[in-house]
């Protein structure tokens, strides 16, 4: 009768300590993904992110964006079930094509001009109106 060692001894005492490191890896990985997602999601976040796609539709095929278009229809329809479509800046209908263009329209487009026409920042004369110089006598 031979009296080999068995690996499994010598392995169990580091086991508990790497198991736990990469539990607590997988932890923070997590957590932060989530943090990522529902911070993307929030209407301000997604306005933003629809502007900068608006802006790069103009210079940039839609071709080229379609990614990037995609992430946003994604984040936005989280937006929608969390907050609402009018909070996330979408109409109350779902989009019922899958055609790029209808999609960048739907997500991108209509929602960024409507809100240029419609509700733009209104400027008063009694904003941009030089105040008057105190009288110095």
């Amino acid at each position: 009768m031979s009296h080999e060692r068995s690996p499994i001894p010598v392995f169990l005492p580091v086991c508990p300590r790497l198991l736990a490191f990469a539990a607590a890896a997988l932890f923070l990985t997590v957590a932060r993904s989530v943090h990522a997602q529902s911070t993307d999601s929030q209407p301000n976040a997604v306005g933003k992110q629809r502007t900068a796609l608006y802006l790069k539709g103009i210079h940039i095929p839609l071709k080229e964006i379609e990614g990037d278009l995609n992430h946003l229809a994604v984040t936005s329809e989280s937006c929608r079930a969390e907050y609402g479509a009018k909070s996330c800046g979408l109409p109350d209908k779902p989009l019922g094509s899958d055609k790029l263009e209808e999609r960048y329209g739907y997500y991108v487009k209509d929602s960024v001009e409507a809100r240029f026409n419609g509700h733009g920042v209104r400027v008063e004369r009694r904003n941009w109106e030089r105040p008057a110089a105190p009288d110095s006598k």
